[in-house]
């Protein structure tokens, strides 16, 4: 029996006469989709909007930008950014030859851009569609018109400046009223950064709900001027959409560990995984967050190392979860995942010349100073209820570092200074 032959009679036989069963693609009499109407969509979307909301600029270091798009309508696109007065270049994202298509957000790395200069951006995209005709099986293409959005800008980080300003918020946990006072409070302030510290959701269950969560909260704008240097808290560990995180984030290498410099102050983002044991029954046997933490201690080691960071007057870290643990109602040990961390940590850091924590987690606010059995001072904030939300305010010059937590409101709770 020659080739064609027995693939004729195999087809004939496997599977209870799978030749019957296959679809011929090339019987134009026979409607491939009796199930879609013809003229409508089998998958992606019609021509319409297809922005939604604002952009929001991730990084934050200046070699490490991505800026991430939400989107309404299954599209692709690209972005268009010229440093300064420069030329527009394109960014097409992707990957292996394909733009990027979603129907919930588009997200492009930027390249090394110079530091401590204006970067305009715009986005450019449109629909994606595959329409029922009767030759296509599964719909023809249909692309809508191209969409540009407004140009914005922002200013990257900048290593060697004098002073540098940021803003810390925490745990707000999409509480839309919370959200809407500390935007409020930020954008005057115009900083250099804004470091979101964890827990910006609740869980992660919809990924047609996570560009609502991260990138436009309670539907502001809190990222499209000034880069945002992302922290994961444990609630962004939870839920059926976790997994897609790094879809709606722009961590550097998609990580949640890294470092970057802004003038005086070099600072480290660390990932402190979830508040229980990795075998704790309420992950289902999900969480390896103890083999991540030990990998970020084998990373820290190396990168306290590098000029930008030892040679800066001040060094800091960000975690969610506090590495020291104080609260009236509950015990010294209540949220198990702070103890590893330390345990790995704590040395590098102390032998880096790290002088200050800043975490959240706790939705109390609370200033530990260093002493005897605590060698690096932490700073608490942040609560989704209006009533004891923080916003920390930083500034940092080459002889000082100047930190002031205060509620909504405006008033005092801690103010922190430390020396060079």
């Amino acid at each position: 029996m020659d080739r064609r032959s027995f693939l004729a009679a195999t087809a004939a036989t496997v599977g209870g006469g799978l030749s019957a069963q296959a679809q011929n693609y090339s019987d134009y009499t026979q409607d491939p989709r009796p199930d879609v109407p013809e003229g409508t969509c089998t998958a992606g979307s019609l021509d319409g909007p297809v922005l939604a909301g604002s952009p929001m600029v991730m990084g934050p270091a200046a070699d490490a930008i991505s800026i991430l798009q939400p989107m309404q309508r299954m599209g692709t696109g690209y972005l268009e950014f010229a440093v300064a007065d420069g030329p527009w270049q394109r960014v097409d994202g992707g990957h292996a030859g394909l733009l990027p298509l979603s129907e919930h957000v588009l997200k492009f790395r930027l390249p090394p851009l110079p530091p401590g200069q204006e970067v305009r951006y715009r986005i450019v995209a449109h629909t994606i569609g595959w329409v029922k005709v009767r030759q296509f099986y599964h719909g023809e293409l249909k692309a809508g018109e191209p969409q540009t959005s407004e140009v914005r800008s922002f200013r990257t980080l900048d290593p060697d400046a004098a002073t540098t300003n940021f803003v810390v918020w925490n745990d707000t946990h999409e509480n839309s009223e919370t959200l809407k006072q500390l935007h409020e409070r930020t954008s005057p302030l115009r900083p250099d950064f804004m470091l979101w510290n964890g827990d910006q959701s609740n869980d992660l269950h919809f990924e047609q709900d996570m560009a609502g969560q991260i990138l436009n909260p309670a539907g502001l704008a809190v990222g499209d001027q000034w880069p945002i240097a992302y922290v994961r808290g444990n609630h962004e560990c939870r839920g059926p959409a976790a997994p897609a995180l790094a879809q709606f984030t722009g961590a550097p290498d998609d990580r949640y560990y890294y470092g970057f410099r802004s003038g005086p102050l070099a600072a480290i983002v660390m990932d402190t995984g979830e508040d229980k044991p990795d075998d704790s029954p309420y992950f289902g046997g999900m969480a390896a967050y103890g083999p991540m933490q030990e990998r970020q201690a084998e990373w820290l080691k190396a990168i306290v190392q590098e000029p930008w960071f030892r040679d800066a007057p001040h060094k800091a870290l960000f975690c969610h979860i506090p590495l020291w643990f104080r609260h009236p109602k509950l015990t010294a040990n209540a949220f198990d995942g702070h103890r590893h961390c330390r345990g790995l940590w704590e040395k590098t850091l102390v032998d880096a010349g790290v002088k200050l924590v800043i975490s959240g987690h706790t939705h109390d606010y609370l200033w530990m100073p260093a002493d005897a059995n605590r060698p690096i001072g932490q700073l608490i904030g942040g609560a989704p209820q209006p009533a004891y939300a923080t916003l920390i305010e930083g500034t940092a010059t080459h002889d000082e570092l100047n930190l002031k937590m205060t509620k909504l409101d405006g008033s005092l709770v801690a103010e922190v200074k430390l020396t060079a």
